[in-house]
């Protein structure tokens, strides 16, 4: 758990046992000193237990269980309490030993366990200390966390507020807003309408609601102005979440004028003049709406060879916020140079690259990795296989699907890339491992003779299938993971899967594939999308992503203090929900959705 400082469950019931993390502690004995080593220690406590009264076993063996805990023994400590009959204890030693237990589990993180150990010692027991309670509260919170069931997490930690600390405050109410922005808005309706929530829960969810509903920043600071009138005994209006605070205490930008830094020429340059019509056509609606809008001038980047000259163009025509430029090399250049002059939002995205005062926005294809990962593995696959164009943007989705579905306890099996006119059955067939079950095969055929009769089997081991290709090259493989026999295989993509156009006879081939698309294609169409498409700009293509890119900037541009401040906080753009996690990139949550007769089904 990240509040508090867990109680420390290694205690001894001697003034004269001292553990140690070595596998030895000293007993004093007078002098000289006599150290034993964690099996004497052990033993001898075990010898006890053999021949005492069932509750002073308990107590024994719960002694030989901690030390064994401190020498980094948690399988033999945990093996060595199971047996114990809790029903058969003191209130005090009920305790030692179901925390023991629960300690273990979640260090194992094993929530369901870690339940199981603490649904005999409920927070309701008038015989448990107010400390204990507490300490119960914190397992459960954290072993809900691990079954991410962020509800009831969000929930026992409320509950731990009347047990803690005043100095525990702070972390405590960080962490049950962490939970509660964890659930979806339909989650937290159902939850702030039941009759039976106390007063400090409805609160909560009231407050969670006034954040989370809210479509813009503006709208959300408004909500929570009303929130804190309406609440203002709730504790989280006297101590208010670290992130809330921040979305509160941030002002919007205000700009006077804007450089739109795009590239005029050049092979970029159609990409930029789609940015650059979705970013006018945001600005002449917010005109036409009577809000305030900048004056922009339209820099050049192709003439533009260093962030000096940028920055100094920039400040002799007055200009106080950058967007732009397109080019990664030049976005890279910005971003080592140091510290901006001007606010700089890029329009493309360095990896794992920071500096102050420059925020990095674009349609990165690890974004798409990160949650293809995220949604396997919630989703119960714990091994994957990726197959990805061999390509820039391939390499990058592997190494982030690796690293995001590695580091939730995943396992990568093996990555194949391949090149658009490549046979797509030979690469599916070392993907599958299919030539190992055909040498096996012939191997045996040699053995037994040319009688023998048997058919390749794909590898066994694959819970899922992560694939980066275009529409042309997925409509062919995936009818060639079919025929070699892994049809069953859950298929996760990219937004590249997607042509943007409904497609239902090509693509029946795509069937139950599961992949990230932006709101912009997947959603009914905003007002800006209608009116560029009546322009007969190309927006249902994947170049139309370009126009969303243009368009939320411009909507994103204000709120990048608070978004910085508050990784809570979101702006629901064409391009997807947006955030910022850290480093100053902008996050975009994208939607997902499934390939059923032929055409994308949005899943909720």
């Amino acid at each position: 758990m990240t509040f508090a400082i867990r109680l420390s469950l290694i205690v001894t019931t001697s003034a004269t046992l001292l553990l140690g993390g070595c596998g030895t502690s000293p007993i004093t004995t007078g002098t000289p000193q006599v150290v034993e080593t964690t099996e004497q220690q052990v033993s001898k406590l075990l010898l006890q237990a053999d021949q005492a009264a069932p509750i002073e076993q308990a107590r024994l063996k719960a002694e030989a269980a901690r030390i064994l805990i401190a020498a980094n023994r948690r399988d033999e400590a945990v093996n060595l309490i199971d047996g114990i009959d809790l029903r058969l204890l003191s209130p005090t030693l009920k305790f030692d030993i179901a925390s023991l237990r629960a300690q273990a589990a979640l260090d194992q993180q094993d929530g369901a366990t870690a339940l199981r150990y603490l649904e005999q010692l409920p927070t309701d027991d008038p015989r448990l200390q107010p400390d204990q309670k507490y300490q119960v509260g914190q397992m459960a919170a954290e072993a809900y966390g691990l079954e991410n069931n962020q509800l009831r997490q969000a929930q026992q930690l409320i509950r731990l507020g009347r047990f803690g600390l005043e100095e525990d405050k702070a972390a405590l109410h960080d962490s049950i807003w962490a939970a509660l922005m964890a659930l979806d808005l339909q989650t937290l309706q159902q939850v702030a309408l039941a009759t039976d929530n106390s007063y400090t829960e409805q609160g909560w969810y009231e407050l969670a609601l006034a954040v989370r509903s809210a479509t813009d920043l503006a709208t959300q600071t408004n909500n929570l102005q009303q929130w804190q009138t309406l609440w203002q005994s709730h504790p989280a209006n006297t101590a208010a979440p670290e992130n809330l605070n921040a979305l509160a205490n941030n002002q919007l930008i205000v700009s006077d004028h804007i450089a739109l830094v795009l590239p005029l020429s050049g092979k970029l340059q159609k990409p930029a003049e789609a940015i650059m019509t979705g970013f006018m056509a945001a600005h002449y609606q917010a005109a036409q709406q009577g809000k305030k809008t900048s004056q922009i001038t339209i820099l050049d980047s192709s003439q533009i060879t260093s962030p000096e000259a940028l920055y100094l163009v920039a400040a002799e025509k007055g200009v106080d916020l950058i967007i732009g430029p397109l080019e990664k090399q030049l976005v890279s250049d910005l971003v080592t140079s140091g510290n901006a002059p001007i606010p700089t939002l890029t329009l493309n995205v360095v990896a794992d690259s920071a500096a102050a005062n420059i925020y990095q926005f674009g349609l990165a294809i690890e974004d798409e990795a990160i949650q293809a990962a995220r949604r396997a593995w919630n989703d119960g696959q714990r091994t994957a296989l990726i197959m990805t164009l061999e390509s820039e943007w391939g390499k990058r989705a592997t190494a982030a699907f690796t690293e995001a579905f590695s580091g939730l306890g995943g396992r990568v099996l093996d990555t194949v890339e391949y090149a658009n006119k490549d046979d797509y059955s030979a690469k599916v067939t070392d993907l599958l491992a299919i030539n190992e079950s055909e040498e096996r095969s012939n191997l045996l055929r040699q053995i037994i003779g040319p009688g023998f009769e048997t058919e390749d089997r794909r590898r066994q081991d694959v819970d899922a299938i992560f694939l980066g290709a275009l529409p042309q090259a997925a409509r062919q493989i995936k009818p060639t993971l079919a025929f070699f026999y892994a049809g069953n295989i859950p298929v996760y993509a990219t937004s590249n899967i997607y042509s943007g156009r409904p497609n239902p006879i090509s693509d029946q081939d795509l069937n139950n594939i599961l992949f990230t698309g932006s709101p912009w294609l997947l959603r009914p169409p905003s007002d800006n999308h209608i009116r560029l498409a009546q322009q007969g700009k190309n927006t249902d293509s994947r170049f139309g992503r370009l126009y969303a890119l243009g368009l939320d900037a411009y909507q994103l541009y204000p709120y990048l203090n608070q978004l910085a401040a508050s990784p809570s906080a979101r702006i629901n753009g064409e391009t997807g929900s947006l955030s910022i996690q850290h480093n100053n990139h902008v996050q975009r949550e994208l939607d997902w959705a499934v390939f059923q007769d032929g055409q994308p089904q949005l899943i909720p």
